[in-house]
């Protein structure tokens, strides 16, 4: 029997869209995903993504109930897979985090107090206020393929996971013609809007799994200094490949294949 790797998307950005990144290990691994979290009306948004977590844990359960699995997230899912980790460590061998988004540091106590004061000025503080900006209709696919191609998200993408991205996270909007976002621009939002800062508090120590996170050169979260902050307080360890944050969607194969590297040398543990 393969080992199991379950996968976990970036926010906004449907699991199909990473078919090119996730085939590059079912030669090794049963590879399995949740196709879309956030949208079920059963595992809420809330401050502290709890329902959200409970719905990670909820699909690991689902699809591998005889086997544990290796987590592997990206962005928002990093940050889900390593909280479900922490809450129910049987269920996971190992885990892979991509650049993760975590809130640590002096700034952590400030978002949190923000949070609960319900202050609108939470958005200068994540990607929400742009995410809010974005369009999210378009006349037809075609037109919404070459928009969002020379959008910064999106311009550095690999070409098939452009098109993955396309097939998978817009589809036609009933309601005013055209096509629109699957993932609507607003439940994007509200996730960058409560995502957790609770780690200057606890559990300030890494999750009962082996564990490693991968970050970019690019990435904004790496210049921040907040993987470093990580291996310092809490002891996750991190590497570091070329590309933005978006880096298993703009080189797929390399990626891939360097994590299954990483892997081996964490089934040595």
């Amino acid at each position: 029997m393969k080992p199991v790797i379950h996968f976990t998307h970036a926010n906004g950005i449907p699991s199909a869209s990473y078919q090119k990144f996730l085939q590059g290990f079912e030669d090794q691994y049963t590879v399995k995903s949740i196709p879309l979290i956030g949208m079920n009306p059963c595992y809420p948004i809330t401050k502290d993504w709890r329902y959200l977590v409970d719905e990670v844990i909820a699909d690991i359960e689902l699809q591998s109930p005889q086997q544990q699995v290796i987590g592997l997230g990206h962005s928002f899912g990093g940050l889900l897979s390593l909280m479900a980790a922490y809450q129910k460590p049987t269920l996971f061998s190992k885990l892979i985090i991509l650049d993760p988004p975590f809130v640590i540091g002096k700034n952590s106590a400030i978002f949190e107090v923000i949070k609960k004061l319900n202050l609108k000025s939470i958005d200068r503080f994540t990607p929400a206020a742009v995410t809010l900006k974005r369009k999210d209709h378009w006349p037809s696919y075609p037109e919404a393929s070459k928009a969002l191609r020379n959008n910064r998200l999106f311009r550095s993408f690999d070409e098939q996971c452009f098109q993955d991205y396309i097939d998978s996270a817009i589809v036609e909007d009933i309601a005013r013609g055209g096509v629109t976002l699957r993932i609507p621009k607003l439940v994007e939002a509200e996730i960058f809007r409560t995502v957790p800062a609770w780690w200057w508090r606890k559990p300030r120590k890494p999750p009962q799994v082996p564990i490693h996170l991968i970050t970019a050169e690019q990435s904004v979260f790496y210049s921040q200094g907040l993987p470093q902050g990580l291996k310092k307080i809490y002891q996750i360890d991190y590497s570091v490949l070329p590309g933005g944050h978006m880096f298993p969607l703009e080189q797929p194969e390399q990626v891939a294949a360097w994590i299954k590297k990483k892997l081996q040398i964490l089934e040595e543990w």
